[in-house]
């Protein structure tokens, strides 16, 4: 398949990926079903060599696209809107760290490795309103390093059941305003979306400036072709405004990762070709 846009997959990287059989047979279907990237989580990204870990991709003609922190938020305990100040601080400093992780790895054609923001954005807290302060508060001291380092910090907008922190597309704006849109963006994902916004497609228009990535994930967080979301009229509509950033598969798997991936790339390859 030749996709009109980038297209990723999101996935975990094994400690042992170079001998890892499996990982190897999931980059070959990608490869095979012409992805151009991956976007990857990392239990300790210190403990991988950046430019390992892209010429390994590459021998699959694959870019390392983003850095997701979950995992690492997740094993670290992290939170960047977290009531504890040292609990934020150490968000911060791991944050910086895979800001410069990710500036270490330059991608084909100059293109660079961005840091998406989920998990590690908190969870759901008793106030909202002063969840939304402490995380604007951990931006401040994280977005101008991305900026020096050239690396775009994406702020993904995650629905009010998992976070209390930018949920619909215009809280995380209000959160990234002030902010440059080359370092600090949005990461929109239809997941969420179809939870929190009410006109989806609208709500990306708005915003059309302030992303250049898309997670495409089902109304029931399969892979998309799995549940009942619209991606035919979606990337019609995303051809319309002229996008031409990236689109990223992520999500739950029914079956297995390698058969749900080619159901959905066979649903997906009409609408995405240019």
């Amino acid at each position: 398949m030749k996709s009109r846009f980038p297209l990723s997959f999101q996935t975990i990287l094994p400690d042992d990926y170079s001998r890892n059989q499996t990982f190897s047979s999931l980059l070959a279907t990608l490869q095979d079903l012409g992805f151009w990237g991956v976007e990857l989580n990392m239990s300790n990204p210190a403990r991988f060599q950046p430019g390992a870990v892209r010429d390994f991709l590459r021998r699959f003609d694959l870019e390392l696209s983003m850095l997701a922190t979950g995992v690492t938020a997740k094993r670290l305990q992290l939170s960047l809107s977290h009531p504890d100040e040292d609990v934020r601080k150490r968000s911060v400093e791991k944050c910086r760290e895979m800001i410069d992780w990710a500036a270490s790895t330059p991608g084909a054609a100059g293109t660079r490795t961005g840091v998406i923001l989920g998990f590690l954005k908190g969870g759901v807290a008793p106030d909202a309103a002063q969840a939304r302060e402490r995380f604007a508060a951990s931006l401040r001291q994280i977005i101008p390093h991305a900026e020096q380092m050239s690396v775009a910090v994406l702020v993904e907008a995650t629905n009010r059941y998992e976070s209390s922190v930018a949920n619909s597309l215009a809280d995380t704006e209000q959160l990234l305003s002030g902010f440059g849109s080359g370092s600090a963006q949005m990461l929109p994902d239809t997941f969420h979306m179809n939870i929190e916004e009410s006109d989806m497609l609208e709500s990306l228009r708005a915003h059309r400036d302030r992303f250049s990535s898309l997670h495409l994930s089902d109304n029931n967080r399969f892979f998309p072709g799995f549940g009942a979301i619209d991606f035919g009229r979606l990337i019609g509509f995303l051809k319309s405004i002229g996008y031409q950033g990236r689109l990223a598969i992520e999500g739950n798997v029914r079956d297995s990762v390698e058969s749900d991936l080619r159901a959905s790339v066979e649903l997906l390859t009409p609408f995405l070709e240019a």
